[in-house]
Order: structure tokens, then sequence, then C-alpha cells
């Protein structure tokens, strides 16, 4: 008798606990985000936020000015330490509010009720540039990393109908022709003042090395040799330029004490190395190899030349390193896994990788920004279409955001600069 009162009785509370979570998931709210014509659904439970979201800095614009009000939402939305948030729910508010010419007050608001906490003032040449070092005093406000708002990207987009060299400023608000070629242009970089970009082109008939001085327009020889000329990059601290030429033989590293200087063979191996990536402190150099078969990336001694293989242990086929500009012990990458490419990072001292992204698309030419915690990458679809995406690598959850919309053309090869 006893049993069947206790089945009985469980029976019961069983279906009184169900009825209790139905009745709460019938409570769930859906809410559809969307962000640069991309809709995505979240089903929360009431009052619970997300882990993602206890994470980040919950803020609004106040009564800032609706004419700043667009850019403000781009650039804290691209940040993954930040959550735009409603006035009720925000912990706190950045009021912008234009003071006098090109420059802009950020009064950062808390409480309730609402008192000013910190006041910041921010200049440049436009409005725009203003408010643009004003989110970057915010981010180091609250985070002390600098922002990167106010830096530049230089990056390769077919919208002429050719691959062609655009500079644009770190949100892709403003964005403008370099290049006119009608020709294919590659692998471009800044040189380490912000002045000018190197590049690879066939602009004449062959691959060449080139050099765009950025105010003057004016575009010089870096290196026309015999055979391939590629991937110009240079060194952070010093004029040196590190470049890719073959000359009778495969492709090898060669190092220039200076642009319009001579270049001299630092490795001679049978292999093929592409891709050469300085540390920030200009003291170390990576680059690709198939030394070993299948490319890899490896660290050259600058004395010697010898590689020495980066143990990556991910995939066999892993390119394009980029050296983190403040932490020396993180390089990101790109790995062939599971059919496609996805972005990954290796941490030097822990000698392990981890993938950053995931997804159906492909994830390439990954270039880290200045404060260390972002990246910008190349995504390219199934289809070939590529665009640029921003994501933070220290926010366990954090989505990639993309830099801009179809109306630029197919985008690829971003590189960033950012003057101190």
């Amino acid at each position: 008798m006893n049993v069947v009162i206790n089945r009985w009785f469980y029976k019961l509370v069983a279906k009184v606990f169900f009825s209790v979570l139905i009745a709460v998931v019938s409570m769930q709210s859906i809410s559809v985000n969307t962000l640069y014509g991309q809709a995505s659904k979240r089903i929360l439970l009431p009052g619970i936020v997300s882990e993602l979201e206890k994470k980040q800095i919950s803020i609004d614009f106040g009564d800032t000015s609706k004419k700043i009000t667009p850019i403000l939402r781009k650039a804290f939305s691209c940040h993954g330490a930040f959550r735009l948030s409603s006035p009720s729910k925000s912990q706190y508010v950045l009021r912008f509010t234009n003071s006098s010419g090109n420059q802009v007050e950020v009064a950062v608001l808390t409480g309730n009720p609402q008192k000013i906490v910190k006041i910041l003032i921010a200049s440049g040449s436009s409005e725009e540039e203003a408010v643009l070092k004003g989110c970057d005093k915010v981010v180091n406000y609250f985070l002390k990393i600098p922002g990167f708002f106010t830096g530049k990207i230089s990056y390769i987009s077919n919208f002429s109908g050719h691959k062609e060299i655009y500079v644009s400023n770190a949100l892709m608000t403003t964005s403008h022709p370099n290049t006119n070629f009608n020709k294919i242009s590659f692998n471009v970089s800044w040189d380490n003042q912000g002045n000018g970009l190197f590049f690879t082109s066939n602009r004449q008939l062959f691959n060449n090395i080139f050099y765009l001085n950025l105010a003057t327009r004016k575009i010089s020889t870096v290196a026309n040799y015999r055979g391939s000329n590629l991937s110009a990059v240079q060194n952070p601290r010093t004029n040196q330029l590190a470049m890719i030429l073959s000359g009778k033989r495969n492709p090898d590293v060669w190092i220039a004490s200076s642009p319009t200087s001579k270049p001299k063979q630092l490795t001679r191996n049978k292999s093929n190395e592409s891709g050469p990536c300085w540390s920030s402190d200009g003291r170390r150099l990576i680059v690709t190899s198939d030394s070993r078969g299948k490319p890899q990336l490896y660290e050259v001694s600058l004395s010697t030349g010898i590689l020495t293989k980066i143990p990556t242990n991910v995939s066999s086929h892993c390119v394009e390193a980029s050296w983190n500009p403040l932490d020396p012990t993180r390089i990101s990458f790109t790995a062939a896994v599971a059919g496609g490419f996805q972005i990954f990072e290796y941490n030097f001292m822990e000698r392990r990788s981890k993938q950053i992204t995931k997804g159906s698309s492909h994830g390439l030419q990954s270039t880290w920004l200045n404060d260390g915690r972002h990246i910008i990458y190349t995504e390219r679809t199934n289809k070939g279409a590529t665009r640029l995406m921003i994501m933070d690598t220290e926010l366990e959850g954090a989505q990639a955001k993309p830099l801009h919309g179809s109306n630029f053309g197919n985008c690829s090869q971003a590189s960033f600069f950012y003057s101190k």
C-alpha cells in the first residue's frame, strides 16, 4: 500500500513540476536583433541575463544628438566589452556633445538619479574624428587599454571590377580608393609611420613590390627583381623591410635595411617561404614555409636564417600569421580544418592553440588591432563572396561583426594602423 501511495505521490510532484516549467517557458521573450542586415534570434527567460552580457558594460547614449548616434552605435557594437542597452537597463550613459567646432565632450553618467562621474574631451580634424577619439577615450577610461576607433584600415576590394587598394577609418564609415591600375593588387601592408602602403601588383606585367605615399600619391618601385617579388612588410621599430623574392629559384626571405636599399638574402632553403610577419618589438620574424612538405609557421633567426617550427598542432596547413601588438606570446593564424579555413590563436607560453572563428564560412587573413584584443579578418562564403569582420578574441561567446555591407564589393586582406 505504501509503495502505491509513494508512486502516486511522485507522479503528482512530477506533473506539477513539468506544469510549472511549461508555464515558465511560455513566458519566454523572443527578440530579433538585426545588425547590419543580418537577423538573429535569442530566447531569454525574463529577468535572466546571459553569461556573455554579464561580462559586458551596458551603455546607452542618453540625449546625444541623432546626428552622432549612428556612428556611436556602430562603434560600441563592434567592441566586445560593451553592450548597447535601453536607458532603463544600462549601467552607464555616454552623452556626447559637440562643445565647439571639431571638439566633443563625453559625459559619463551613472546611478539613479544619474550623476556625472567623468568628463572626457576629444578633438579632431572633423566632427567624426573627434567622436571616434571620444570613443577611444571611453574605452581607455573603462578598460585601461587603448581604443581602436581612430585607426586606419587598408584593404583590397573589387568594387571597381578590379582588385584595387582602398583606405578607410576603423569602422569603414568613410572609405576611398587609392589605386586605379585595372590590374591585380594584393599583399597590402602599412609602413611603420602610417604614411603609406607597401603592396604587390602586376601593374607592370610581372608581380613586383611597390610603395604608395598616401600624401603625395606617388608610387615608387621597391623590388622588381627577376622572378617573383612578394609580401613586403616593414619592421615596426626600424626601416628594415622583410620581403619574399624568388630570383632564379624558390621563394626565400630577404631583408632590406630600408625600402630604398638592396635586400640581402636571409633564408636559403629548397622550400617555399611566404607571409613574413614581424613582432611588435621588431626583434622576431615569422614566415610560412613548406620545408616539411605542408605549409606551417616558422620563426626565422634574423642572424642565421634558420627556421624553427611553431608547434601549433591543429592542422597540416597553417598560414598567415599575425603577431599580437601588446602580447608577444600570442599570434593569430589561418588553419585548414574540417574542409575549410578558420582563424586560430597560438600562445607561445602555453604552447597551445585555440580556435577563434567558427561556422560554415571561412575565416582568413587576420590582423590584430592595436588593443591586442580584437582582430579584423576576411570572411569568405562557399560561393566566394568576401567581407571584413571584426571580433573580440577575449570575450567568451563573442560573435564577429561585419564592418561593411555588400555595397563595398568583395573586401579582403585588411591591414591596420593606429597612430599612437
